[in-house]
């Protein structure tokens, strides 16, 4: 499937207010994430297999009562109306609205991407480490905004990562990006991540704007 020919719908960082069904629709998806990480704690060696099926069907029953409620599924979350569609909503990494989403608030300040997270049981990969598919990810939403400080967007080209610590878990990790140069179609940026002060993790991205928008380079 293409992608659009613009990316600045992709990258939008609007955060539409939170009120009324929106704020509920927040409160049911923190309970959602404090549900994943309880269940992803559980202890099989001491478990009751009676008492995890009646929390089975509680879940199966929240599912089907959630499938009875107006669904975006026919447009998507990127291409949903009324502000559903911006990244702080919707992002499957950083979005208030998506139970998938690791708890990332990124704001912008200048030419300055900056953003915070905090990251629990759920997002372990080595022991008590952030697992490094959601640190490389982490960058991938930052940097995609940090690219519009370039005043264009792209879509992610390359993404490159070094880690240079380990993210450390139950700790509040920083960030800041910004752009390194743009020719083009080609915009590149940086990024950077701390815990407790200390560099944690750096990054590069290469953006590519759309060739239906902008003349083509080589």
């Amino acid at each position: 499937m293409p992608l659009q020919d613009d990316a600045h719908d992709n990258w939008d960082l609007a955060e539409p207010p939170e009120e009324g069904a929106r704020a509920a629709k927040h409160r049911l998806v923190a309970e959602a994430k404090r549900l994943v990480d309880l269940v992803a704690l559980l202890d099989v060696a001491d478990l009751d297999p009676t008492g995890v099926d009646a929390l089975t069907a509680l879940v199966a029953g929240a599912a089907d009562a959630a499938a009875t409620q107006p669904t975006l599924a026919e447009t998507g979350l990127a291409r949903a109306p009324g502000g559903d569609h911006a990244l702080a909503e919707r992002s499957p990494f950083s979005g208030r609205a998506n139970p998938l989403a690791a708890p990332m608030t990124i704001t912008v300040d200048g030419d300055i991407t900056r953003a915070t997270a905090y990251y629990t049981a759920a997002y372990e990969g080595p022991p008590d480490t952030l697992h490094g598919g959601f640190v490389a990810a982490a960058f991938d939403d930052l940097l995609g905004v940090a690219q519009m400080a370039s005043g264009d967007a792209g879509f992610t080209g390359t993404l490159t990562v070094k880690m240079r610590r380990p993210t450390p878990l139950f700790t509040s990790i920083s960030y800041e990006a910004g752009v390194t140069s743009k020719q083009g179609r080609k915009i590149m940026c940086w990024g950077r991540s701390t815990a407790n002060g200390e560099l944690v993790a750096e990054a590069e991205c290469l953006f590519i704007i759309p060739k239906t928008r902008f003349f083509e380079v080589d």
